[in-house]
């Protein structure tokens, strides 16, 4: 099993010093055989949640060797498909074929509107994007009018970097079987709903009689031996939670559902939060890790601990346990 760090680069405000972090814990990382690093997208939130993921990532492969760099995720309707492909083989080239390019629908209405997309025909624009995103990064040609047109430089992987998906719907994730070469399991869906996910997942790659070999999975990460430590993360992390999956209304309950903020009090749901992280000491961070890999079958972690008000030197200690204590148990 493999290790991996997610970022979403968000903070009260100290953004030169996040950044700074991540990039010396993104080298850290490498030189503790962590895989790889990840960083999401999103936009217009106040703790500046990461609204450039490639040229974040394109830091990280100048610092670093032979650590993979990936998005996660790119919201892909938002953007020009010319753009990304671009973006991509870009950093792929930057990195010397490290790059991984996860990509999925969003949900954020004003992300929508800001950037001229329609969200009604969001999976139009996803399902179009998408398609013409592959073409690009596999070398082919498009017709643009009167033009023939085909991106450059082209990527180092062939025939192109590796393509995950994420999806939350049990139609999503059965689509994300025909759609790219993972399905990226987040970090809000409960254990139980992942487990019937994944059965439809791996139903649907049998009749498409395709084989994939990576099964990652997002959770939100913290190991300490220090009881005080721990109780931090999990408060800084529960609050950011409510800062924005809670309000956004991307949360969901044990059975699956959307929980809309305006019928639930986040008070009533953090214990239910909490339980899909994984905020504890060693011992029982493998514990939890590998009832993920006996149920789910992961092949990754991507563990997150960037969120506001845990510090980057909480962040370091966290990652040299996992390192030391966790890792040679389930790698």
């Amino acid at each position: 099993m493999k290790f991996s760090l997610h970022y979403t680069l968000q903070s009260d405000g100290k953004w030169v010093d996040e950044y700074r972090g991540f990039l010396q814990e993104s080298s850290l990382s490498e030189k503790l055989n962590f895989s790889a690093v990840y960083v999401g997208e999103h936009h217009f939130s106040p703790d500046g949640w990461s609204p450039a993921p490639f040229t974040a990532l394109s830091a990280v492969a100048a610092v670093t060797s032979k650590i993979r760099l990936g998005t996660d995720i790119v919201v892909l309707p938002l953007h020009n498909p010319f753009e990304i492909a671009e973006q991509a083989s870009t950093l792929d080239v930057i990195s010397n074929g490290r790059m991984t390019l996860g990509v999925g629908l969003g949900y954020r209405k004003e992300e929508y509107e800001a950037f001229g997309k329609d969200i009604k025909i969001k999976a139009k624009l996803y399902e179009d994007n998408l398609k013409l995103v592959k073409q690009l990064l596999e070398g082919h040609q498009l017709q643009v009018n009167d033009y023939r047109l085909a991106i450059y430089p082209r990527p180092v992987q062939k025939p192109m970097p590796p393509l995950w998906i994420a999806a939350k719907s049990e139609e999503a994730v059965a689509k994300a079987a025909h759609r790219g070469d993972a399905w990226i399991m987040d970090p809000v869906t409960d254990i139980r709903v992942l487990e019937r996910r994944l059965k439809t997942y791996r139903d649907e790659l049998e009749k498409l009689g395709k084989i994939v070999k990576d099964f990652p999975l997002r959770r939100e990460v913290f190991v300490s031996d220090n009881e005080n430590e721990l109780k931090r993360a999990a408060d800084m992390m529960l609050e950011s939670y409510r800062q924005d999956y809670y309000k956004w209304g991307h949360l969901q309950d044990k059975d699956g559902r959307e929980i809309d903020p305006k019928d639930v009090d986040y008070s009533s749901i953090k214990d239910d939060v909490l339980e899909r992280m994984i905020v504890c000491n060693p011992s029982c961070a493998i514990e939890k890790i590998d009832i993920y890999r006996k149920k789910l079958g992961v092949t990754e972690l991507l563990a997150k601990m960037s969120f506001p008000g845990i510090s980057h030197e909480m962040r370091v200690n966290s990652i040299k346990l996992i390192a030391k204590k966790v890792m040679p148990y389930l790698s």
